[in-house]
């Protein structure tokens, strides 16, 4: 993704969800830091602000549970321990190791 589709990712949340304020809890920052950061006026760094977009509100298509995940629930799903005592979670496990999806930094998640 360009550095600039997290505004889009925002912009497109605020029309679903009808508030930039709605989107700010949602992500877990305050609403005048997010308003300045997508005007561009923000005085700190926005590294963390943009990850944070990123992960909460990309969403990817889970070719195995066959619906919408965040990036972070996609990387939960990914990085977990293998869970060897579910025979049906770890099917789930070894789809997410062999998942085509990309859900952040060209790293394979699923």
């Amino acid at each position: 993704m360009a550095a600039e589709d997290w505004k889009r990712l925002v912009e497109n949340r605020v029309k679903e969800l009808g508030s930039l304020q709605k989107v700010a809890d949602e992500i877990g920052y305050a609403r005048c830091s997010l308003s300045l950061a997508l005007r561009d006026k923000y005085k700190g760094k926005t590294d963390r602000l943009i990850a944070t977009v990123f992960n909460k509100l990309n969403t990817f298509d889970c070719p195995h549970l066959q619906r919408e995940l965040s990036a972070s629930e996609c990387r939960q799903f990914k990085e977990r321990d293998a869970p060897t005592q579910n025979p049906l979670e770890m099917r789930h496990w070894r789809a997410c190791q062999a998942c085509p999806v990309q859900c952040q930094g060209g790293k394979k998640h699923g």
